[in-house]
């Protein structure tokens, strides 16, 4: 899977995604669009974010619970799985919580929002998007 790291994270944890198996992204990566040229979009604008991170096929970590919670309230098209980070603390703890995403749930699901809180990971089915 490819992951969009939206927010602060610590270097750890695109090495762990990597050692699991998968690829980690950042916003420049995704502003050069899809055919590697530079995109005019800004995605100042949350959705047109989310559109952006869904048509690169690209799944989303996020520590951001505010885009999460926009997404899922106003059903906004976007990524496949969605990933919250939650973590108070140190940068050992987001690649640790990384380590615990994959050690309990080694595939991630489509359709699904997996919060990892300092003590478990939580998933729930994410709300479809409304069509127009």
């Amino acid at each position: 899977m490819q992951f969009f790291l939206h927010g602060k994270f610590d270097p750890g944890v695109a090495e762990k995604l990597k050692a699991a198996g998968h690829q980690a992204h950042t916003a420049t990566e995704l502003a050069r669009g899809v055919s590697g040229e530079p995109d005019a979009a800004d995605f100042s604008d949350q959705r047109d974010l989310l559109v952006a991170i869904a048509a690169r096929q690209w799944m989303l970590l996020t520590n951001q619970r505010d885009l999460v919670q926009q997404a899922c309230d106003q059903r906004l098209p976007g990524p496949a799985i969605m990933v919250l980070l939650v973590s108070a603390g140190s940068p050992a703890a987001q690649s640790q919580a990384i380590d615990r995403l994959f050690a309990r749930y080694p595939r991630l699901s489509p359709g699904r929002l997996y919060t990892i809180t300092p003590n478990r990971v939580k998933v729930r089915q994410l709300p479809q998007p409304r069509r127009g």
